[in-house]
């Protein structure tokens, strides 16, 4: 009997370490990026509300399609800010955790890395200056172009640049949009965006109840813009704990 007990226990644990050296066969990957809308004192603290640490994390865990603590993943994610230019230099980081067989407690230094350096991002809008004007479109073309995943854009999304002004002239017909996104593109001529299934955008959108009805309208441009015209995934939030 004792010799049973034995043999059981012994199939017990080889197959406790068999399956925690197949748990990660398989890695999760995602790629995400977000750009923040940086173009008045009011926007910013908004966005670092919306993007402190306990909704980041709810953030990353749903992009990562993970309910419970995760297990087997890389996140690679890239920071960039929202100006009047096309320059986009994002700040990269990135947390894999692709050995099951690791201390969790080192899972949990990595987590606080990676918050820490999120933190530091948003701290780092502090020092943008004030713009008079503000192109979401030539970023987020790059930011676009730049990852194979999910783009999240926390902003106003009203256009007030050289070529379009949402807030003088909103394009509210297909024809009026169709003007403007060829507007855009003739006047920032971004690169071409790669048609794929693993790429979309998700607006997180910030409001004053003043601007309203114009950042409706901007909604409904952005989404024509970027599904007809890119065959983008395009969707829409109220806050991150809304998706």
């Amino acid at each position: 009997m004792k010799k049973e007990i034995i043999i059981c226990s012994l199939i017990l644990v080889i197959a406790f370490f068999t399956s925690c050296n197949t748990e990660c066969e398989t890695v999760t990957t995602r790629n995400i990026t977000i750009l923040v809308d940086a173009t008045d004192s009011l926007l910013i603290d908004k966005a670092k509300h919306e993007l402190r640490k306990e909704n980041f994390e709810q953030l990353v865990n749903h992009e990562l399609g993970l309910k419970e603590n995760p297990k087997c993943f890389t996140v690679n994610y890239d920071f960039g800010i929202i100006s009047t230019r096309s320059y986009y230099n994002p700040t990269s980081t990135a947390l894999s955790h692709t050995d099951w067989g690791q201390a969790r407690n080192k899972l949990t230094i990595g987590w606080r890395d990676f918050y820490a350096a999120h933190e530091e991002n948003l701290h780092s809008l502090d020092s943008v200056g004030l713009m008079e004007s503000t192109s979401l479109f030539p970023t987020l073309m790059k930011a676009i172009n730049k990852t194979e995943g999910t783009v999240i854009v926390v902003s106003d999304l009203i256009e007030n640049n050289p070529v379009v002004n949402f807030y003088k002239n909103p394009p509210t017909t297909p024809e009026q949009m169709e003007k403007a996104y060829a507007d855009l593109v003739g006047y920032y001529l971004p690169d071409r965006v790669s048609h794929t299934v693993q790429k979309e955008v998700v607006f997180i959108v910030m409001s004053e109840p003043k601007d309203s009805g114009v950042v409706h309208k901007a909604r409904a441009f952005w989404k024509y813009a970027l599904e007809e015209h890119l065959g983008l995934k395009v969707s829409f939030a109220d806050g991150i704990t809304t998706l």
